[in-house]
């Protein structure tokens, strides 16, 4: 019986110019030697496996990268999950298997090829590259019988796909509402301006859940971000209704816990547009 073929490294080369390679220059300058220490560690870990790592969770990967680093260096799985994450957006992993919990690369794969060339190494799965190491698109590790669904079994609505699609430069929409979708971006992009670390996917989604249940309406909803993107609040609070002196009407304000009512001079205005454009960069 033939001894079974490995497909793990037990080393990998590192190019003298590593650190002039532009995406590690930007992975440097976001997170520093920390975030090109946890980018080295899965690499090992990778390599180790194959030329993929299959995950069953990406917070049990964050554990045991905290545990490998040291938790003296690194303390929070959200800052491990962050850098992960930035490494897919600026390609030193594949962003689209990596929402699968899978973490390769075209550039990990021709490394591997180049190491194994002559092992009769199975290299089928999650394939980037063909033969020639020439980029290809990536293969579904589940066959097309498996994933068939009939129409009669499940019944998609026009909401789940628009939630669920991406647009073409692969930015999810999180709402269906043009107005409510881009002032909530405009809301994202305050908090990441205003913190050392920006938003994680997961985060973001929690902020989405939260301010869709704390609006009946989407013109609700509008208002509750608009309120915390001028106030720079940290999260959404739900509106008050509150009786004008003059008129009786009802008026809807974001009511953030602690604030008092009880106050003898005036509110101030803000330029909502001023602020949007400084954001987005308009003139």
């Amino acid at each position: 019986m033939g001894r079974k073929v490995k497909t793990g490294l037990s080393y990998f080369s590192k190019d003298v110019d590593y650190y002039d390679d532009f995406k590690i220059m930007d992975l440097m300058n976001e997170y520093g030697p920390l975030g090109q220490t946890i980018y080295d560690v899965l690499l090992c870990m990778i390599y180790h496996e194959g030329y993929y790592l299959e995950v069953p969770s990406m917070e049990q990967l964050a554990v045991k990268i905290i545990k490998t680093i040291g938790n003296r260096w690194v303390k929070k799985k959200d800052f491990v999950l962050q850098v992960i994450y930035y490494c897919a957006d600026i390609g030193l992993f594949d962003k689209t298997l990596l929402n699968q919990n899978i973490i390769t690369s075209a550039g990990i794969q021709r490394r591997y090829d180049s190491v194994t060339v002559r092992n009769k190494v199975n290299k089928d799965k999650y394939r980037l590259i063909d033969k020639n190491g020439l980029l290809n698109a990536p293969q579904n590790p589940i066959s097309a019988t498996e994933t068939t669904i009939f129409a009669t079994e499940k019944t998609i609505n026009d909401a789940d796909i628009q939630q669920n699609k991406r647009k073409e430069n692969n930015t999810y929409i999180y709402f269906n509402n043009p107005e409510l979708e881009k002032t909530f971006r405009l809301y994202i992009s305050m908090r990441n301006q205003n913190q050392k670390y920006p938003l994680i996917p997961e985060q973001i989604e929690e902020l989405k859940e939260e301010l869709h249940s704390l609006g009946n309406t989407d013109e609700e909803r509008i208002l509750i971000c608009k309120t915390a993107f001028i106030r720079g609040w940290k999260g959404f609070y739900p509106l008050t209704k509150k009786k004008s002196s003059s008129s009786g009407r009802s008026s809807g304000k974001a009511n953030k816990p602690g604030n008092n009512n009880f106050h003898n001079f005036e509110g101030r205005d803000y330029d909502y547009a001023a602020i949007e454009k400084k954001l987005t960069g308009g003139n």
